[in-house]
């Protein structure tokens, strides 16, 4: 009876320690640091009070400036290379959007219509979350690899109180997470046992029934861990 408990308790911890082993061998992890802008798209919203024709038309739109983003990302796929999984979480710093409310006066007589334009500035935090399959290409240039990438993402929004107050009633924009698809390409570079990434990708989303294109260029430093 203690031969049979004391072969199955071997065969147990033989398992156990092959199976990371075998694990460990087929798929690598590497992490690291990313640095980027984020160029948004032109209207980050378009909002309208009244476009009837029966009076004055009021809109409000929204439009967020470029802005610096500092992140994490990670890699996982087989240590031979061939195709991979990218994940990335970037936060942007010291973002603004800036809010126009405008409203257009209708002809009166022979007086031309005129428009009334009021700024606010708002506070805004973007956070971007991405999942993304990357494809190496069959080009290689010296130890630059080119890849091709599509995947999924989303971007979390968060606004402060503008630093005027609103006294035109502006349509001000609220928190709230959406999700969407990405597209882009980039090149790895090997340096010094560490791999180099440079990116480009169409982050697209949808806000406030507008599909936002906003392209972010990032540069990572991935190290494997596993």
């Amino acid at each position: 009876m203690f031969r049979s408990l004391r072969r199955v308790l071997v065969t147990f911890v033989a398992l156990s320690c092959a199976a990371p082993l075998a694990a460990q061998s087929s798929v690598a992890f590497s992490l690291g640091p990313r640095i980027g802008i984020v160029s948004p798209d032109r209207y980050l919203y378009e909002q309208y009070t009244n476009f009837s024709g029966d009076g004055p038309v009021e809109w409000t739109d929204g439009s967020l400036g470029r802005a610096l983003v500092l992140g994490v990302g990670f890699e996982a796929g087989r240590p031979d290379g061939g195709v991979f999984l990218r994940g990335e979480v970037l936060r942007s710093v010291d973002t603004w959007l800036s809010v126009s409310r405008s409203i257009v006066m209708p002809r009166v007589l022979y007086d031309a219509p005129y428009v009334e334009t009021t700024w606010l500035d708002v506070p805004a935090t973007v956070l971007v979350t991405t999942l993304e399959l990357v494809i190496p290409t069959r080009v290689t240039l010296w130890d630059a690899q080119p890849y091709v990438l599509v995947g999924i993402g989303g971007k979390h929004y968060h606004f402060g109180e503008p630093t005027e107050a609103n006294d035109v009633n502006a349509i001000l924009p609220h928190d709230g997470f959406t999700w969407g698809g990405d597209v882009g390409a980039g090149v790895t570079v090997p340096i010094l046992g560490l791999t180099l990434d440079l990116q480009g990708r169409d982050a697209i989303t949808r806000y406030w029934s507008k599909t936002e294109n906003d392209f972010v260029y990032s540069a990572g430093l991935l190290w494997r861990i596993r």
